[in-house]
């Protein structure tokens, strides 16, 4: 169902904000494709109406120090995370995106309130099973918890430890 993690999302766009406010980032929301098929409210300028066209793209790509990157935001309310919460649509996107020398990722928040960060490639085989993630899992398979951003803020970092990981486990590999 579309929107259940929208405060989530609103989270993760003021953490991109953020980081494009500080040069870190340039990023864009990706929005599902309409079709325009009649007036909107007459007293709301640029309204209109409009019909879903398709399946929507993850929710943002961003480019980082020259590194492309695609990612979905997504949040898990209690108890494990359903790693199909991926769809299959957004799981091709990631996956031409990486064939184009890019790197895509979900920032997921867990029922505890913790943030991770997961690489696409991480991820991939735990979406092709199906399986549930737990907060263990997410530790065991090496996925990235956000970081402080500065300790006396209540700000965190996701793309810090991305880039981090993308340099030390994909080295010479990436172009």
């Amino acid at each position: 169902m579309a929107g259940r993690g929208i405060k989530w999302e609103r989270v993760c766009n003021n953490s991109r904000e953020f980081l494009a406010q500080e040069g870190r980032i340039s990023w864009l929301r990706m929005h599902p494709p309409v079709v325009k098929c009649g007036p909107g409210m007459p007293n709301k300028r640029g309204s209109f109406t409009a019909i879903w066209a398709g399946k929507g793209p993850p929710d943002w790509c961003a480019l980082a120090d020259g590194v492309a990157i695609l990612g979905d935001d997504k949040d898990s309310r209690s108890g494990p995370w359903g790693s199909w919460n991926v769809k299959k649509h957004q799981a091709k996107a990631f996956d031409e995106h990486e064939r184009q020398g890019g790197i895509s990722c979900v920032l997921l928040r867990m029922p505890d309130r913790t943030r991770w960060c997961i690489p696409w490639q991480m991820l991939k085989p735990y979406w092709e099973n199906r399986c549930r993630i737990t907060e263990t899992e997410l530790t065991e398979m090496g996925a990235l918890p956000w970081i402080a951003h500065k300790p006396d803020q209540p700000r965190y970092d996701w793309l810090a430890p991305l880039l981090k990981w993308r340099e030390e486990c994909l080295g010479s590999t990436v172009s």
